[in-house]
Parts: structure tokens; C-alpha cells; sequence
């Protein structure tokens, strides 16, 4: 009697070249990734894929692959004979993805409050100290002070349990992260209130549902607003 196939993985079996050849593709990726959400590119900046390779010091059949993986998430776009650069997002698209955005932060913040477990809450704790640490400090930039808060989303997010909402939420956040670079080209002010994250962390700690999905609701009004006033 023939086996049973259990899985794809029964049949199709990587090999350590081809492991390698994904790993250096996602390596590439993230590489890629860090340069265009650090803000550094300029609207008129492009990007090789021979330049990058060296960069990385690897070839450029990776650089290619995770450049074409960009393009096809819309976050790079290929212009012929010039190179890639990021694509350009717009208010609307910004202020959609923040709707979007707060329904699903409001689900992972429920569900972050009722799954706190031992080392969700050591982790919690963890991140509590640090911003407890640096809440005072007068951030250069107001994208600064929203990458400090992308920590404690992405945190929350991850107490929720859910991989699939955790996924969704980072990808929302790194697009906010590239809309708020383009947007919020300078002269904006942060938030008076820097102290709200921590109380957000502080109710998820006490796995207080209401005041954590009031504040959560209160961030994403408080990134809409500046958008708003571009």
C-alpha cells in the first residue's frame, strides 16, 4: 500500500542550497526593508540592485528577488534605466489604513488583556521599564516618538496570540511608518501627552479593556490628526 501523503513537505523536501538561497533572499528583504523605512531616500533617490548587493556583500540574484518582492507588495516600484524607488502613499490611503488599523489594534488589545500570561507579562514589564526609561527624553523628530510607539503596538500586538492579526498589524505599521516619512516632512510637533503609551502598557498590565481600547482609539486619532493638518 502506497504511504499516505501527510503534507507538501512530504514531497518537496529543500535541500541546504536552496534554504541558503532563502535565507539570503530574506536577508535582502529586511536589509531593503530597514534603508526605506529609516527615511534616509529622498523622493527623487533610487535604488541599485548592483549597489545593494555590494552593500550586503552578496550576490545580486537575492537583492533581485527581495527587490521584486517589494515591488510586488507596493513598497518599491521599478522605473526602467533608473532604478526602484518607494511608492508613493497618499493622505487617503494613510488615513484608510489608520481606520483599518485601529479596528484590528482594538481586537489585539482585547485579546493582549484577557492573555497575560507569565511571559507575556515578564515581556510587558520588560518594555514598561525601558519607556519609564525614556519617556522624558525630548525626541529630536516626531518620527522619533512614533517609532516608540510602533514598539509598544507591535508588543501588544504580540501579547494577543494571534499570528495572523500580528502579521496584519506590523504590515500596517510599517506602512504608517513610510506614509508618516513622506507626510510629516518637518515642523510637526509630537503629541503634548508622551505619557499615553505608557498608560496604554499600564492597562493592558491590569488587563483593564476599557481604558486600553480608549487609548489605543486616542493614538490612532492623535496620528490621523497630523496627517490631517499635512
Amino acid at each position: 500500500m502506497n504511504r499516505q501523503i501527510e503534507s507538501i513537505s512530504d514531497v518537496v523536501k529543500p535541500n541546504a542550497h536552496t534554504i541558503k538561497a532563502i535565507s539570503r533572499k530574506e536577508e535582502a528583504y529586511r536589509k531593503i526593508l530597514e534603508i526605506v523605512l529609516s527615511g534616509t531616500l529622498g523622493n527623487g533617490d533610487f535604488l541599485n540592485e548592483q549597489s545593494l548587493a555590494e552593500q550586503f556583500g552578496m550576490s545580486r540574484a537575492p537583492v533581485r528577488e527581495a527587490l521584486q518582492m517589494l515591488c510586488s507588495e507596493r513598497i518599491l516600484e521599478n522605473v526602467p534605466r533608473m532604478g526602484y524607488r518607494v511608492v508613493p502613499i497618499s493622505i487617503k490611503e494613510t488615513i484608510d489604513a489608520i481606520h483599518v488599523r485601529l479596528l484590528l489594534e482594538q481586537e489585539s488589545v482585547r485579546l493582549a488583556c484577557r492573555n497575560r500570561t507569565p511571559a507575556a507579562l515578564a515581556k510587558l514589564d520588560a518594555l514598561i521599564l525601558h519607556q519609564e526609561k525614556k519617556i522624558e527624553e525630548d525626541e529630536s523628530s516626531i518620527h522619533s516618538w512614533i517609532l516608540k510607539g510602533d514598539l509598544v503596538h507591535r508588543t501588544i500586538a504580540e501579547m494577543s496570540g494571534n499570528t495572523v492579526l500580528v502579521r496584519a498589524i506590523v504590515s500596517l505599521i510599517d506602512l504608517l511608518r513610510r506614509a508618516s516619512i513622506q507626510l510629516l516632512l518637518g515642523g510637526v510637533d509630537k503629541p503634548l501627552d508622551i505619557h499615553y503609551h505608557m498608560k496604554l502598557l499600564e492597562a493592558v498590565r491590569r488587563g483593564d479593556e476599557k481604558e486600553a481600547l480608549e487609548l489605543v482609539t486616542k493614538d490612532c486619532q492623535i496620528l490621523k490628526d497630523l496627517i490631517w493638518k499635512q
